[in-house]
C-alpha cells in the first residue's frame, strides 16, 4: 500500500519535497521520515458486537389468550459511533365474551437510541497512510491530517461530539368479530369484523459542533418529527356449502389516515460551547423551518370465491380505490382482478398417478393493480418562502417552487396476467411452484426532468407504456430423509425483463431522462471504453467495431473511447449508428441495466439427531452500476487514495486498462460502468438442541444453542466496497440515496445465541 501511495503522488503532483520521496503535504513530511504510517480504515473500525435479548410469556384458557414479550438489543457498529440500542415491548390479548363476539388487541412499544459522534468512513478512506492524527498535544485531532491539504477533515473529528438521535415507535391495534350466524342460526356463516389501528412515530435529534471540531463559532439544530398513522376496517364475511359447492363472500371497506409534520430550530455564533442544542437563543444567527402533510387512502372491495369439490376454483375481486396525492378528477381507480385453479390430483382420473404426483394445482390470474406512490402534493404547484430586505426593513416573498403541478396525474394501473403450476412429487418429497407472469404498466408514475426553459427542474408525470415479464420458480426437495439423519435443499429462482413499450405515444425515445423504447427502466447509458491512448497512437485513428475514429484532445494515458455514432437524423430520439469522427454525446449507448436480470438463492439444511446445520446462498445477476470508486483519480483536488487492484497507466506502466491519474484522462465524463453481479455466502447457521429427557424434570420445554455467520463470503468481479453497497462521494451517489453517515459497509456477522422455551 505504501509503495503505491507513494507512486500515486510521484505521477500525479510534485512532492513538497522530491528527498521525501512520495509524499506531498506538510504534515506528511514528519511521518515520512520518522517511517510512521496509519492505517486510517483500522482506525475508524472496529469489530462490532451486537446483543440481543428477548424473554417472551404466553398462557390463558379456551376463551381468553395472552402473550407478552420484551427485547432489549444493543449493537455495536463496526464504523466507530455507529452504535443503536433498541427496547421493545409487545402485548396480546384475545378474549371471547360469548360464543358469537371475540374481542383482541395488541400493542407494540418501540424506543430507538442511535446517539453518539460517528467516524467518517468516506474520509478515512482519502487519508495519506503518513497524514498526521494528533496535534503535538498527542490528544487533540488534526483538522487536516494531511495539511496544506484542507479537503479531507480528520474522520475521527465527529467522534467527539455527542448528538442524539432518539425516535419511538407506538402502535395500538385492536378487533372485534361478531358471528351472526351463532346468534341467528339463519345467519349461518355471515360474520362482520371491525379493525382498527393506530401508529405514533415521534422522532427527534439534537445536534452541537464547537471548538472540538475546529467549529469555532459553533453550530446547533434541534430536530422534531412525528407521524400518526389510522387505519380502519369494515369486513363483512359470508360462506355457505351447498353439496359440493362452496361460495365465500367478502366485502370491505377501510380508511386510512397518514399526517406527518417536522420542525427544524438551527443557530449559529455561540458565545461559548457550554450552552449546546439546549441554548439555540444564544446563538446569534437563528432560523426555523417547518413543513407538514397528510396522504388519506379510502378503499371499496367485493370479493367472490367459489371452487366446486376441491377441485375447481374461481375467484372474482373488484377494487375502487382513492387517494388524496393525486388531483379532483383523479383520485379515485377501478381495479377489477380474476383467478382460476385446477385441482388435477383431486380428479378421478388422476388417482392412479397420485403415488408419484400427490398435488398438481393449475392456477391462472388476470387483472388490475394500482400504484399511487406520488409525493404528498406532488401534483400541485407549490409555493416556497424566502426572505428579502426592502426599505429598510425584511419582507417575506413568496415564488413558486422548481417543480411543476400535474392536476391531470393519476393512478399509475398495471394490467397482469399469471400462469403458476403448483406440484408434488413422492409426498411431496420434491414439491414446488412455477409461475409465469405478464405485467403491463399504462401511465408510470416518474419523475420527468424538464427542460429549463420552462423554468421549472421537473414535474410528476403518467409516462408512456412498460412492460414486465419473468419467471419464479421455487423448489424443496427432502433428499435424504431417515431416522437419524436429514438433508433438504429449497432452490429459488427469479427472472424479470422489464422494457419500455411506449414513451410518448410518438415512437420515439426521452433522451434526456434516459427512457429508450425496448430498453429496460433502469438503464446506464455511457460511450463504450475500448481501452487508454498509448504514446505511439496520440493524433492517429481508432478502429472498434469497423468504427474508425480519433480524438484530437487526447494525450497517452487518457480513455479511448469508441466513436460509434452521429447526430440523430430521423427524429426518432436516438443517435445514429455511424462514426462521425468525433467523440460527442453522440457516442453514448445503453451498456446495460441498473437491476438484475435474475436472482437465485440455495439452501441446504443438514440434521443429524439434535445437530443442525443449514447455508444459504445468494446469487444477483446481470446488473450494472457506475463504479464512482473508479473515477476518484479526478477528485476536487486531483488527490485521493483508490483500490489495490487499479494500476494507473504511467509512462513506465502502459496500462491499457487503467487511466492515468488527473482530470483529463477522463475529459468526457465517463461514468465507468461495471458489471455489478455477485455471489455471496449469507448465511451459515449450525445449531444444537439439547436432549427433552435432559430437561423434562426441570420444567424446561426447550433448549437450543447456535451459531451463525453472516455475509462470510462474496464473490465478484466489483471493485470496490461492495456490489450491494451505497457509495456516495462527495453528494455523487451509486447505487441508492445515502450521504456518508448513511454510506455503512456490509458486515460479517458471527453470532451465538441462546432458545430457552419454558
Amino acid at each position: 500500500m505504501l509503495e503505491r501511495y507513494a507512486e500515486y503522488a510521484r505521477i500525479k503532483v510534485k512532492p513538497l519535497n522530491p528527498d521525501y520521496g512520495g509524499v506531498q503535504y506538510a504534515y506528511e513530511v514528519d511521518n515520512f521520515k520518522a517511517g510512521k504510517t496509519i492505517d486510517w480504515i483500522d482506525e475508524v473500525t472496529q469489530t462490532g458486537i451486537v446483543q440481543d435479548h428477548n424473554v417472551s410469556i404466553s398462557g390463558g384458557s379456551a376463551n381468553a389468550k395472552y402473550y407478552v414479550a420484551g427485547d432489549f438489543l444493543d449493537q455495536q457498529g463496526v464504523v466507530l459511533g455507529y452504535n443503536y440500542k433498541r427496547y421493545s415491548i409487545r402485548t396480546n390479548i384475545d378474549v371471547n365474551p360469548t360464543k358469537y363476539i371475540t374481542v383482541g388487541a395488541s400493542t407494540n412499544i418501540v424506543a430507538h437510541n442511535r446517539d453518539g459522534g460517528r467516524a467518517n468512513l468516506l474520509n478515512a478512506s482519502a487519508m495519506s497512510p503518513y497524514a498526521k492524527m494528533y496535534e503535538d498535544d498527542g490528544v487533540t485531532y488534526t483538522h487536516y491530517p494531511m495539511y496544506s491539504e484542507t479537503l479531507w477533515s480528520n474522520p475521527m473529528l465527529n467522534t467527539t461530539i455527542n448528538p442524539e438521535r432518539r425516535s419511538f415507535n407506538i402502535s395500538v391495534n385492536g378487533y372485534a368479530e361478531l358471528n351472526l350466524g351463532a346468534l341467528i342460526s339463519p345467519l349461518s356463516g355471515l360474520k362482520y369484523r371491525l379493525n382498527a389501528g393506530y401508529s405514533y412515530i415521534p422522532t427527534r435529534n439534537n445536534y452541537y459542533e464547537g471548538e472540538t471540531v475546529y467549529n469555532e463559532n459553533g453550530y446547533g439544530y434541534i430536530y422534531n418529527s412525528e407521524s400518526q398513522y389510522y387505519l380502519i376496517e369494515h369486513i363483512l364475511s359470508y360462506n355457505k356449502d351447498i353439496a359440493k359447492h362452496h361460495f365465500d363472500l367478502t366485502g370491505l371497506f377501510s380508511a386510512s389516515s397518514k399526517y406527518w409534520q417536522e420542525a427544524y430550530a438551527y443557530s449559529r455564533m455561540f458565545p461559548n460551547d457550554n450552552l449546546g442544542w439546549g441554548n439555540l437563543e444564544t446563538g446569534s444567527t437563528q432560523s426555523v423551518s417547518s413543513e407538514a402533510d397528510m396522504r388519506r387512502l379510502q378503499s371499496w372491495m367485493g370479493r367472490l370465491n367459489y371452487n366446486y369439490d376441491s377441485r375447481y376454483l374461481f375467484t372474482a375481486t373488484m377494487r375502487r380505490d382513492a387517494s388524496s396525492v393525486f388531483g379532483t378528477d383523479s383520485k379515485w381507480g377501478n381495479f377489477p382482478s380474476f383467478a382460476v385453479g385446477w385441482n388435477l390430483t383431486n380428479e378421478e382420473f388422476a388417482q392412479p398417478l397420485t403415488s408419484v404426483l400427490n398435488n398438481l394445482k393449475l392456477r391462472a390470474s388476470w387483472g388490475y393493480s394500482g400504484n399511487a406512490s406520488l409525493p404528498v402534493y406532488g401534483s400541485f404547484f407549490k409555493l416556497t418562502s424566502s426572505t428579502l430586505a426592502m426599505d429598510g426593513g425584511t419582507s417575506t416573498t413568496m415564488k413558486v417552487g422548481t417543480r411543476m403541478g400535474n392536476s391531470d396525474v393519476h393512478w399509475e394501473r398495471t394490467e397482469g396476467m399469471n400462469l403458476a403450476v403448483d406440484f408434488g412429487l413422492w409426498q411431496n418429497r420434491i414439491n414446488g411452484t412455477i409461475e409465469w407472469y405478464n405485467r403491463t404498466t399504462d401511465g408510470v408514475l416518474l419523475l420527468q426532468n424538464l427542460n429549463t426553459i420552462s423554468g421549472f427542474a421537473d414535474v410528476w408525470s403518467n409516462i408512456g407504456v412498460l412492460n414486465n415479464k419473468g419467471l419464479e420458480i421455487t423448489i424443496n426437495s427432502n433428499n435424504i430423509s431417515t431416522n437419524d439423519f436429514k438433508w433438504a435443499t429449497t432452490l429459488v429462482f427469479s427472472t424479470n425483463s422489464n422494457k419500455w413499450v411506449d414513451v410518448y405515444g410518438d415512437g420515439g425515445d426521452d433522451l434526456s431522462n434516459r427512457w429508450f423504447i425496448g430498453k429496460p427502466l433502469g438503464v446506464i447509458y455511457d460511450y463504450t471504453k475500448v481501452g487508454i491512448w498509448q504514446e505511439d497512437e496520440i493524433g492517429k485513428p481508432v478502429s472498434e467495431g469497423g468504427n474508425i475514429g480519433w480524438d484530437d484532445a487526447a494525450v497517452a494515458g487518457d480513455l479511448k473511447l469508441a466513436d460509434i455514432g452521429s447526430p440523430d437524423e430521423d427524429g426518432d430520439g436516438r443517435p445514429e449508428d455511424k462514426p462521425d469522427g468525433k467523440i460527442d454525446d453522440n457516442d453514448r449507448r445503453v451498456l446495460g441495466q441498473t437491476l438484475p436480470k435474475w436472482t437465485g438463492g440455495l439452501t441446504n439444511t443438514f440434521t443429524y439427531k439434535n445437530l443442525s446445520l443449514s447455508i444459504f446462498i445468494q446469487t444477483v445477476q446481470g446488473l450494472m452500476r457506475n463504479n464512482y470508486v473508479l473515477g476518484t483519480a479526478s477528485d476536487e483536488m486531483g488527490r485521493r487514495n483508490g483500490p489495490a487492484e487499479i494500476g494507473f497507466w504511467t509512462p513506465e506502466n502502459k496500462s491499457n486498462e487503467w487511466r492515468s491519474l488527473g482530470d483529463h484522462s477522463n475529459s468526457h465524463g465517463y461514468g465507468f460502468p461495471m458489471d455489478a453481479s455477485y455471489t455471496r455466502i449469507k448465511d451459515v447457521t449450525l445449531s444444537y438442541r439439547l436432549p427433552k429427557t435432559w430437561m423434562k424434570s426441570a420444567g424446561i420445554g426447550d433448549i437450543q444453542f447456535y451459531i451463525s455467520g453472516r455475509n462470510l463470503a462474496t464473490f465478484t468481479n466489483w471493485i470496490g466496497w461492495d456490489p450491494e453497497s451505497v457509495y456516495q462521494q462527495r453528494g455523487v451517489t451509486s447505487g441508492t440515496e445515502g450521504s456518508w453517515e448513511t454510506n455503512y459497509p456490509v458486515t460479517r456477522d458471527i453470532v451465538f445465541g441462546l432458545n430457552i422455551t419454558f
